[in-house]
């Protein structure tokens, strides 16, 4: 399994063709509107909340959407340049929409060590590559399932973790909420929201 690979924002390719490019992008925000945002930028586009038909369903207007992207390079640029602070991520997949969304909604929710289940904010760039490199390896590649690779934009940095595509063939399907967070990965993304706020604030 692949380790997390640090370059530039401006140095990234989206060259395999192969590959399906998703964005996944925060439904809550006091100042953007995520769906407008989208519309604004593909003129039909297909995507799915993906709070909608799952256990939290209650919370769809607020559900992260995930968006499926014909030119990735292009809408990156377009994410970075217009709302650079609405939390969101990229990843690429070998399978369609409504396959990708499914193994999304099994991250929705987490077993937190010494704690309660709870909602996690999978979909932030700056929350999912803290936590990765905690994980241990069978972890990584339930992770993955049939992402890809990921693509974790943190101001100007570009974290990635690519999968070799045998990788995930024989894992059995996975629950709702199999993932249990660590006291270490806890501390590792506590250090990651720490960044953020501290990038956010070095820009205003």
């Amino acid at each position: 399994m692949s380790e997390v690979n640090v370059t530039d924002v401006s140095g990234l390719s989206f060259s395999n063709s192969n590959l399906q490019w998703y964005a996944l992008l925060e439904g809550a925000h006091p100042t953007f509107n995520t769906p407008g945002l989208i519309y604004s930028h593909i003129e039909l586009p297909e995507s799915v909340a993906l709070y909608q038909n799952s256990p939290y369903e209650a919370l769809s207007d607020v559900s992260p959407i995930l968006v499926k992207i014909d030119q990735p390079h292009d809408w990156l640029h377009h994410w970075q340049g217009a709302f650079p602070s609405l939390d969101g991520l990229m990843l690429s997949s070998k399978d369609h929409l409504e396959v990708v969304a499914a193994h999304l909604q099994t991250l929705v929710s987490v077993r937190v060590e010494g704690g309660a289940d709870a909602i996690f904010r999978f979909h932030d760039s700056w929350v999912a590559s803290s936590l990765y490199p905690t994980l241990d390896e069978s972890e990584k590649t339930r992770l993955h399932g049939v992402v890809r690779q990921w693509l974790w934009v943190c101001g100007r940095q570009a974290f990635t973790a690519e999968r070799a595509d045998e990788a995930a063939q024989d894992e059995p399907p996975l629950s709702d909420g199999w993932l249990q967070l660590s006291k270490a990965s806890q501390l590792a993304i506590s250090n990651g929201m720490l960044s953020k706020r501290n990038w956010k604030e070095s820009q205003q």
